[in-house]
C-alpha cells in the first residue's frame, strides 16, 4: 500500500482532493520546504466560514501557500526559517481537516491581497507557533486566522498585519506574549464557540473605524494583562455585542484617533474589565443596547475629547464599575453617563472632569445611576439627574462640584436624585452642594455640605425641590446655606448650618437667599424645621428676599446672625417669613431697601411680614426704609417675644400672651395689642418712647414702663399715640433708681392725641424710696404718675382790700397750690416692725427671770438652789408710722433658757449669782397702707446667747436690795414683702444689755407682801446694715442704739404655794425705731413713752419645781399697743 499522499486541485471537483503520490497534479509535499502555486476553481467553500465578507473571500482560483497540511494525522513542523508567498488571497500557513503544524522561529510573509499569514481551518485542526513572525502586507490581509473548530496557540510572536491581527470564527486561538500591529482588528473571536485568550501581549491597530480587541455574535475573548492601541479616528480598544464575552484583566487600552472608544458593549454583549488602564477621547467605557452587561473592576480610564464620556450605560444598557477611576480632560465633558432605560452602577473609586462645564456623573432621559462609596470631583455638575424619569442614588460618597448654578447633586428637567450618607463640596461661585433645577428634585440625607467658593449648600430654581434632613453645611468662605429661586420649594428638617467668610472677606454671607430672575415668577416656599443655623463674619444676613413672593417657614429653628440683619428685603421683595417655637437673631431684624448684591435696590418692597407664633423669638431692630417699602409688618402670637426696636414699621400685633422687649425708641404706624405685653427696656440705662403715628388698639393689653421717680420732671419711658386709641391697657411702672419725691403736675407717660376710648389702668406698684404712685388720667386726657392722686384743696383766700385810700382797688390774693401728701409705701413699717422686734424680742427684767429660792432638803440637810429655768413668751403688737398712713400689726414668740453656773454668799444671807442664757425666736409683721390699700410681711427669726450676773439682799425671803445684769449677742434674717413686688432678704445683728435695780418691803402680819419699786435700762444695740432693694431703692435702719428705760413698782403676795402679782411701769425710750429709704425717714409713732401693766402667778407645786406665768400689756400714743403672755418653769437640783 503507497504510505504517501499529495493533495491536489480537482477541476471537476472545484476543491482540494487527496490522492496518491501517482496521482496527477501540482502538488506541495508535506515535507517540502519550497513554495509552489496551485491553481484551480473556487475555494470559497473553504473559506466562507470566516464572515467577513471584505476580508475572506479568496479569488476563484486556488490560493498559493507557503506551508499547507491537511486531513486527520497529518502533521508537518517548520522551524527556523521564512516562508513568504506574494500571491493575492494567498497564505503562507494553511491547516484544515485535522492536520497539525508546528512552528517554531519562522516568518511568515504574504504579500498579496487578501492573503492570510497564518491559517487553520475545520474541526481538529491545529497550529502552534512559538517564536518568528507572520506578516501581511497586502490590502485586506489578515495576521493569524482560525475558523470553523481549528485551533491556533501562538506564543512570542510578532504578527504585522494589513487587515486582522488575529481573528478565530468558530474557532479558538491562544496567545501568549504577542505583538500584534495591524490596520483593522487586534484580536477579534466570532461566532458561537469562538474564544480568543491573550496573554501577556500588546496590541497596536492604526487603521480608522478599527478595533483593538473584539468578542461579537457569541464570541469570547479573554485578554490577561495585554495592551491594546489604536491611533485611527472612530477606533474602540475594546468591543463586544450579541451574546459574546469579552473579558479584559489588566494591561491597558490607549486610543489616540479622534472620536475613539476605550470598549464597547453592545446589543447584549458582556464585558468584564478587572484592572485595567484605558485612555481614549470620546468615550472610555460604555455598556450599550438591551441586555448588554458591562462589569468593571478596579480600573483606570481617561477620555481626553471635549464633549467625551468616561463610562456608559446607554438604550437599555447595564454597566457597574467597582473601585475603578475615571477622569475626563476636555470640556463638557462627562466621568459617567447613563440614558432612557439604562442602569449605571458605581462602587468604590473615583471620578474627576477637569474641564469647563464637565460633569462627573449624568443619569438622562430615564436612565438610572446607583453610586455607592465613590469620590467625585467635577468642574461642572457632580451627579446630575436630567429628565423625566431620570434617577441618581448617591450613598457614601463624596462629591465635589464647581458647576455654575449646578451642584455636587442635581436634578434638572424633572430629574430625580437622592443623596446619602455623603460629603458634598460646592467648589466655586453659584456652585451647590445639592441643587434642583426645573422641576427636578433632590432629596438628601445624612449629608455634609461644605462651601469653598461663595456658593450654595442647598440651591433650586425653576420650581425645583429639594429635602435635605439631618445634615450639616459648613462654610468658611462665604456664600449661601440655602438658595430657593423661582417658584422652588425647598424642605429641611434637623441640619446644622453654620456659614462664614473668614477665608473670604467681603463675601456675603446668608442663611436662606429667596429670590427669582423675574418679580412677576410665581412665589417659591422654603421650610425649615429643627435646625440650627448660625451666620458669622462681616457683610452677613440671616435670609435675603428680592425679586419674588415668597413664604419662608421656621419651625423649632435658631437662626442667628452675628454681624448683620436676620432679614434683608429689597427690589420688589413679597415675602412673609413665619417662625413657629423658632428663633430668629441678629444686630438688626429687619432691614428694608438694602443693596447686598449691588444691585439696583430702588424698586420697591412689595410687602415684607414677620409672623412669629407658638413662644417663637425675634432679636433686633426693625429699619423700614418707607422711601423703597410698599408694606411692612410684625406679629406676634401664642407667646412670642421680641426684642429689639421698630423704626417706620408700618404694622405692628401682639397677641396671645406675646411679649414686645422694645429696647429703644420706636415708630410704628399702627399697633394692636391682645393678652400681651409690650416692655420698656431699661438694659442699657436710657429711656424710650414709643410714638404710634396711627391708631393703638389694646384688648387686655399690658405696658411696662421705667422712670426714675423724682418730681415732674422725671425722665421716663412715654407712649405718644398720634392718632385714635382704643381698648383697655394696663400700665406697670418700674423705678430705675429714682430716689422719689412728691409731684406737682404728674409725671407724664402717656399721650393720646386722637379720639380715646381707651383706658390704660395701673397694674401693680409704683414705687419710689418710701412712696406708692398711683397712674391718673388728667383734665387733659394725658395719663400722669402722680404721688398723690386726690389733693386736698387749700382754703379759699378772700381778697384783700387795699387801705390805702378809698379806690376800692382789690389785691388778688396769691393762690396757695393743693397740699399734697406722697404715700407711704408699707414696706416701710415692716422694716420698722422687723428692728423693732429684734432689738425687743430677748430683752427681759429680773422678774421675767425668776429668782433662786433656799429650801432646805429634809433627806439630806442640805441648803438647795434653783440653778436651771425655761420662760416663754408670746406677743402682739400694733403701731401707726409718722407719716399717719400706715397701721403694722407683729406677731412674735421666743422661748429662752438660762442656768446659774455659780453661786456665793458673803453673810450666808445674801446671794451672788452667774449664769447663761439662750434663746430662740420670730416675729411676723404686717403692715397695712390707708391711703392706698397695699400691704407688706415683714418677718425675723433669730437667736440670742449672753450672761446675766445678780445680787439678792436676802435670797430667803426675797426681801431688800437687789441688783440685776445680763449682756447678750444677738443674730437676725430679716424678710420684707410687699405686695407686687419681690421679696427683700439681709441680716441683722448686735448686743443688748440690761442695768436693773430695787428694794423689796416685806409688810404684813406674817411678812408674806412684797412692795418692789424697781428701774432699769436697757441698751438696744441690734443694727441693720445698709441695703438696697430690688428697684434700687437704698435702705437704712434708724433708731440705733435705742436706750429703754423702765420705772415702776411691784406688789408680790407670797403663800406657801402660790405667789400672785402686779406690776405697774413706765417706759421711756430715746430713739424711735424708723426706716430710711432713699434718705426719707419714716418712723414709728406713739413708742418714746409706754404704760405697762403686768399681772401674773408663781406657784411651787414642789420644793423641786416652780412655774410661773403672766401677761402684760403696754400702750403708747397713735395706737401704739403690745400685749403678751408669758410661761415659764424653774428646776431646782
Amino acid at each position: 500500500m503507497n504510505k504517501n499522499y499529495r493533495v491536489i486541485w480537482n477541476h471537476s471537483q472545484g476543491n482540494y482532493v487527496v490522492t496518491s503520490e501517482l496521482a496527477r497534479g501540482k502538488v506541495k509535499s508535506s515535507r517540502s520546504s519550497t513554495a509552489r502555486r496551485l491553481t484551480a476553481g473556487c475555494v470559497a467553500k473553504a473559506f466562507m466560514a470566516l464572515a467577513s465578507v471584505w476580508i475572506i473571500q479568496p479569488a476563484l482560483a486556488a490560493p498559493a501557500y507557503g506551508e499547507y497540511a491537511s486531513g486527520a494525522g497529518n502533521i508537518i513542523n517548520i522551524q527556523d526559517k521564512d516562508v513568504a508567498t506574494s500571491d493575492d488571497s494567498a497564505h503562507a500557513l494553511f491547516v484544515e481537516k485535522g492536520a497539525t503544524a508546528h512552528s517554531n522561529n519562522v516568518n511568515f510573509t504574504t504579500d498579496g491581497k487578501k492573503a492570510y499569514g497564518v491559517y487553520v481551518n475545520g474541526a481538529g485542526s491545529n497550529i502552534d507557533i512559538t517564536g518568528g513572525s507572520v506578516n501581511t502586507a497586502g490590502a485586506f490581509s489578515h495576521g493569524v486566522i482560525a475558523g470553523n473548530g481549528g485551533r491556533i496557540k501562538a506564543a512570542d510572536v510578532v504578527i504585522n498585519s494589513a487587515g486582522f491581527g488575529l481573528y478565530a470564527d468558530k474557532a479558538t486561538i491562544n496567545g501568549k506574549n504577542l505583538t500584534v500591529n495591524s490596520q483593522e482588528y487586534g484580536a477579534n473571536a466570532i461566532g458561537s464557540g469562538a474564544v480568543i485568550d491573550v496573554s501577556d501581549s500588546r496590541f497596536t491597530v492604526a487603521g480608522a473605524n478599527s478595533y483593538a480587541v473584539l468578542a461579537e455574535n457569541g464570541g469570547k475573548t479573554t485578554s490577561i494583562n495585554s495592551h491594546y492601541v489604536t491611533t485611527g479616528k472612530n477606533s474602540s480598544g475594546g468591543w463586544v455585542n450579541g451574546k459574546s464575552v469579552l473579558t479584559i484583566f489588566g494591561g491597558s487600552i490607549t486610543n489616540t484617533g479622534g472620536g475613539s472608544t476605550g470598549i464597547l458593549a453592545k446589543n447584549g454583549g458582556v464585558l468584564n474589565v478587572d484592572g485595567t488602564t484605558v485612555e481614549s477621547t470620546a468615550q472610555g467605557i460604555n455598556g450599550y443596547g438591551v441586555n448588554t452587561v458591562a462589569n468593571i473592576a478596579n480600573s483606570h480610564v481617561t477620555v481626553s475629547a471635549n464633549g467625551a464620556f468616561g463610562l456608559l450605560a446607554e438604550n437599555g444598557g447595564k454597566t457597574t464599575s467597582h473601585n475603578s477611576h475615571y477622569v475626563a480632560t476636555g470640556d463638557n465633558a462627562f466621568g459617567a453617563w447613563v440614558n432612557t432605560g439604562s442602569e449605571l452602577n458605581v462602587f468604590g473609586g473615583s471620578i474627576s472632569t477637569t474641564g469647563k462645564n464637565s460633569t462627573g456623573m449624568l443619569a438622562k432621559n430615564g436612565g438610572v445611576l446607583n453610586a455607592e462609596n465613590i469620590q467625585i470631583d467635577a468642574r461642572g455638575d457632580g451627579a446630575l439627574a436630567k429628565g423625566e424619569g431620570s434617577r441618581v442614588n448617591i450613598t457614601d460618597s463624596i462629591i465635589s462640584s464647581g458647576a455654575y448654578y449646578g451642584g455636587a447633586v442635581t436634578a434638572y428637567d424633572k430629574g430625580f436624585a437622592t443623596v446619602r450618607n455623603s460629603k458634598l463640596i460646592a467648589v466655586d461661585n453659584n456652585s451647590a452642594g445639592i441643587y434642583a433645577d426645573y422641576s427636578g428634585q433632590v432629596d438628601a440625607e445624612n449629608v455634609d455640605i461644605e462651601i469653598t467658593g461663595a456658593g450654595y449648600g442647598v440651591g433650586s430654581s425653576f420650581n425645583g425641590r429639594t429635602n435635605i434632613t439631618n445634615s450639616k453645611i459648613i462654610s468658611q468662605s462665604g456664600g449661601t446655606a440655602f438658595n430657593v429661586e423661582s417658584g422652588s420649594v425647598l424642605t429641611a428638617d434637623n441640619v446644622f448650618a453654620e456659614m462664614d467668610n473668614n477665608k473670604n472677606p467681603g463675601e456675603l454671607t446668608n442663611a436662606i437667599t429667596a429670590t427669582s430672575g423675574e418679580p412677576d415668577l410665581k412665589s417659591l416656599t422654603i421650610n425649615i424645621s429643627n435646625s440650627l443655623l448660625h451666620i458669622k463674619g462681616n457683610n452677613a444676613a440671616g435670609i435675603v428676599a428680592r425679586k419674588t413672593e415668597g413664604h419662608i417657614n421656621l419651625n423649632n429653628t435658631v437662626l442667628t446672625v452675628d454681624n448683620g440683619p436676620a432679614i434683608i428685603a429689597y427690589n420688589h421683595a413679597l415675602t412673609t417669613v413665619n417662625l413657629d417655637n423658632s428663633l430668629l437673631s441678629g444686630t438688626t431684624l429687619l432691614e428694608t431697601g438694602l443693596d447686598p448684591y449691588g444691585e439696583d435696590a430702588g424698586a420697591d418692597v412689595r410687602g415684607i411680614t414677620v409672623d412669629a407664633s407658638n413662644h417663637s423669638q425675634l432679636q433686633g431692630d426693625v429699619n423700614i426704609d418707607r422711601s423703597k417699602t410698599q408694606a411692612s409688618s410684625v406679629s406676634l402670637d401664642s407667646g412670642s417675644r421680641w426684642q429689639g426696636a421698630a423704626h417706620d414699621l408700618q404694622d405692628l400685633s401682639l397677641a396671645g400672651s406675646s411679649q414686645w422687649n422694645m429696647t429703644g425708641s420706636s415708630t410704628v404706624d399702627n399697633l394692636t395689642a391682645k393678652d400681651s405685653t409690650i416692655t420698656f427696656d431699661h438694659g442699657a440705662g436710657d429711656f424710650h418712647t414709643l410714638t404710634v403715628k396711627g391708631d393703638y388698639h389694646a384688648d387686655n393689653a399690658k405696658l411696662v414702663m421705667n422712670l426714675a421717680l423724682a418730681g415732674d420732671d422725671t425722665a421716663s419711658d412715654k407712649l405718644h399715640i398720634a392718632g385714635n386709641a382704643s381698648g383697655t391697657t394696663k400700665v406697670q411702672v418700674h423705678n430705675a433708681g429714682g430716689k422719689g419725691a412728691a409731684t406737682l403736675e404728674g409725671i407724664e407717660l402717656i399721650r393720646v392725641e386722637g379720639t380715646q376710648n381707651g383706658e390704660f389702668l395701673q397694674d401693680g406698684r409704683i414705687v419710689g424710696g418710701a412712696w406708692d404712685y398711683a397712674l391718673v388720667q388728667d383734665k387733659n386726657g394725658k395719663w400722669r404718675l402722680v404721688s398723690d392722686p386726690i389733693p386736698v384743696d387749700p382754703t379759699p383766700v378772700d381778697p384783700i382790700k387795699d387801705e390805702g385810700g378809698d379806690t376800692g382797688t382789690v389785691i388778688a390774693p396769691e393762690v396757695p397750690q393743693p397740699k399734697r401728701t406722697p404715700r407711704a409705701r408699707p414696706e416701710v413699717g415692716s422694716y420698722i416692725a422687723n428692728l423693732a422686734a429684734a432689738s425687743n424680742l430677748f430683752t427681759l427684767s429680773a422678774a421675767d427671770r425668776p429668782g433662786v429660792t433656799e429650801y432646805r432638803d429634809a433627806l439630806t440637810g442640805k441648803v438647795e438652789k434653783t440653778t436651771l429655768w425655761l420662760r416663754n413668751e408670746g406677743a402682739h403688737g400694733r403701731f401707726s408710722d409718722s407719716t399717719a398712713q400706715l397701721k403694722s400689726t407683729t406677731n412674735s414668740y421666743m422661748t429662752q433658757l438660762g442656768g446659774d453656773i455659780a453661786q456665793w454668799s458673803l453673810n450666808g444671807r445674801d446671794r451672788f449669782s452667774l449664769g447663761v442664757m439662750a434663746g430662740y425666736g420670730n416675729a411676723k409683721s404686717n403692715t397695712l397702707s390707708k391711703t392706698t390699700g397695699y400691704s407688706a410681711k415683714g418677718q425675723v427669726n433669730g437667736y440670742s446667747g449672753g450672761i446675766y450676773a445678780g445680787w439678792q439682799q436676802n435670797s430667803q425671803t426675797r426681801s431688800g436690795a437687789f441688783v440685776d445684769s445680763w449682756l447678750a449677742y444677738n443674730t437676725f434674717s430679716n424678710s420684707v414683702k410687699g405686695e407686687g413686688l419681690g421679696q427683700e432678704s439681709y441680716k441683722s445683728k448686735g448686743m443688748t444689755a440690761s442695768l436693773e435695780g430695787g428694794y423689796s418691803f416685806a409688810f404684813g402680819e406674817q411678812q408674806q407682801y412684797r412692795l418692789q419699786p424697781k428701774a432699769q435700762a436697757v441698751w438696744m444695740g441690734v443694727k441693720t446694715g445698709d441695703y438696697t432693694e430690688q428697684n434700687g431703692t437704698r435702705v437704712s435702719a434708724t433708731g440705733n442704739h435705742n436706750v429703754q428705760t423702765r420705772t415702776g413698782v411691784r406688789a408680790t403676795m407670797y403663800t406657801a404655794t402660790a405667789q400672785p402679782y402686779a406690776e405697774v411701769n413706765w417706759l421711756h425710750n430715746t430713739q424711735r425705731f424708723g426706716s430710711k429709704l432713699d434718705g426719707v425717714k419714716i418712723e414709728q409713732a406713739g413708742a418714746r413713752n409706754i404704760g405697762e401693766v403686768k399681772l401674773g402667778l408663781e406657784v411651787n407645786p414642789s420644793q423641786h419645781v416652780g412655774i410661773w406665768g403672766g401677761i402684760a400689756q403696754q400702750v403708747g400714743g397713735k395706737g401704739f399697743s403690745d400685749s403678751s403672755a408669758s410661761l415659764g418653769v424653774k428646776v431646782s437640783f
